[in-house]
C-alpha cells in the first residue's frame, strides 16, 4: 500500500483550519474545566448542606450522562427556554462542565488525602475556612491531582470530535467530509490521528513540565 503524499499535502490546509479550532476550544475548555473544578470544590467543602448536594447531583449526573447528553442539552434544549449558545460556545460550555465534574472528584480525593492535623494547624493559627482552602488545602491538593487531572482533561480534549454532531468545523468533522468528498480514508485518517496527538502530547507535556516544577 502507498500512500498519496500529494493528496495528503492538498488537503492538509483544510486539516490545518479545523486543527487550529479544535486547538481554540480545547485550551479554553481545559481552562475552564480548571477553574470550575476549583470553584465548585470550594464551594461543597465551605457551603451548606443544600450547596453540597447540588454540587454532588451536578458531579454526579456529568459523570453518568454520555457527552452527547450534555451537548444536545445545551444546544437544543436551552434555545426553547431562550438560552442560545452557537456551535462553538455550545461544544465549549458542554466540555467544560464535563471536566468540571470530573475535577471536583479529583480535587476532593486530593483534598481527603491530605492529613487532617494541617487542616487543624491552620484553624490554630487562626486562619478563615476560606483561607485554609486556599492557602492550605488547595496548593498540596493541585499537586497530588496533577496527573489524574490530566488523564481526564486529556479525555475531554478527544471529546471535541463529538462536536462534529452539531456541525463545528473541527477535526473530526472536516476528516469525515473529506472522507465523504474523495473518497480517500487512510491518509484522512493518517493525518487526523496525528494532529490528534499533537493537541493531546502538549497537554501531556506540560503536564509532565509541571509535574517536575512542583516535584509530584
Amino acid at each position: 500500500m502507498s500512500l498519496d503524499l500529494a493528496f495528503m499535502q492538498q488537503i492538509f490546509p483544510d486539516m490545518l483550519r479545523a486543527f487550529w479550532l479544535s486547538v481554540q476550544i480545547s485550551l479554553i475548555t481545559v481552562v475552564l474545566s480548571v477553574i470550575l473544578g476549583i470553584l465548585l470544590t470550594a464551594a461543597r467543602m465551605l457551603g451548606g448542606t443544600l450547596t453540597k448536594y447540588v454540587i454532588i447531583s451536578f458531579v454526579e449526573f456529568t459523570r453518568g450522562a454520555p457527552p452527547l447528553v450534555h451537548i444536545s442539552i445545551i444546544y437544543f434544549l436551552l434555545p426553547e427556554f431562550g438560552v442560545v449558545f452557537n456551535e462553538f460556545w455550545t461544544g465549549v460550555i458542554a466540555l467544560s462542565l464535563i471536566g468540571a465534574g470530573y475535577s471536583v472528584e479529583i480535587f476532593r480525593g486530593a483534598i481527603d488525602a491530605i492529613s487532617s492535623s494541617q487542616l487543624d494547624a491552620s484553624k490554630a493559627l487562626g486562619f478563615t475556612q476560606i483561607q485554609s482552602f486556599r492557602l492550605v488545602l488547595l496548593p498540596q491538593a493541585y499537586r497530588l491531582s496533577l496527573p489524574p487531572l490530566t488523564n481526564e482533561l486529556a479525555n475531554v480534549i478527544k471529546a471535541t470530535s463529538l462536536l462534529s454532531v452539531i456541525s463545528v468545523n473541527e477535526l473530526t468533522k472536516v476528516a469525515n467530509d473529506l472522507i465523504f468528498v474523495h473518497f480517500v480514508v487512510i491518509e484522512v485518517i493518517i493525518q487526523l490521528t496525528a494532529l490528534y496527538l499533537i493537541i493531546v502530547g502538549c497537554l501531556m507535556f506540560l503536564s509532565k513540565y509541571l509535574e517536575a516544577r512542583l516535584k509530584v
